[in-house]
């Protein structure tokens, strides 16, 4: 008799845990479905709102831009191996150090090869065939022969054709500033040479 007892409230506990639990899953899939209903209905509106604006207010189109402007004299500025600008280089709100530089400033992570390459492999069947090949994408090696990425610096030659890599702030002029304080690191420049 105690035997039948304990499994009637063992069935009983079981039948309420799958009652809450099922009732669970269905606020859950209610709760889902009225999330997904409200985003639609929010795409929706702002669909019908975005049409609205262009309709009343079409995006202007224009002949000339003067973003492309800027970018072409910037690129057509800075893209000459004589041109002379001058860097400061800036740390923890002061500058470190001033340098006039021949050229531009480029990124230690420019390349000169593709960083990445297509690879075929062949998919060979069952019976031992090959039927076909897929394609993957892999890293390429620098031009060093290594892999990864160089770090988050810029690098740059001075006038005096000295190598300059700087991970830090900078502000890059093509006439020097006068400066209201003094940089903390000065280059020696060796008159030997």
């Amino acid at each position: 008799m105690k035997n039948l007892v304990n499994f009637i409230g063992y069935c009983f506990v079981v039948f309420i845990f799958f009652s809450c639990a099922n009732e669970s899953m269905k606020d859950l899939r209610d709760a889902q479905r009225l999330d997904k209903n409200s985003f639609g209905a929010e795409m929706k509106v702002t669909e019908k709102n975005q049409s609205s604006l262009l309709k009343s207010q079409p995006q202007p189109t224009t002949e000339y831009s003067l973003e492309r402007e800027n970018l072409t004299k910037r690129f057509e500025r800075f893209n000459d191996e004589n041109k002379v600008s001058y860097i400061y280089l800036v740390n923890y709100g002061r500058i470190m150090a001033f340098y006039p530089l021949k050229g531009k400033v480029s990124s230690v992570n420019s390349m000169l090869s593709n960083p990445e390459q297509i690879i075929q492999f062949p998919v060979v069947d069952r019976s031992g065939s090959i039927n076909k090949y897929d394609t993957h994408v892999v890293s390429s090696s620098a031009e060093d022969g290594s892999y990864g990425i160089n770090g988050d610096a810029i690098f740059f030659f001075t006038t005096d054709d000295t190598y300059v890599e700087w991970r830090g702030d900078y502000m890059l002029c093509d006439k020097p500033l006068k400066l209201s304080q003094e940089p903390l690191m000065v280059m020696s420049v060796n008159k030997n040479k």
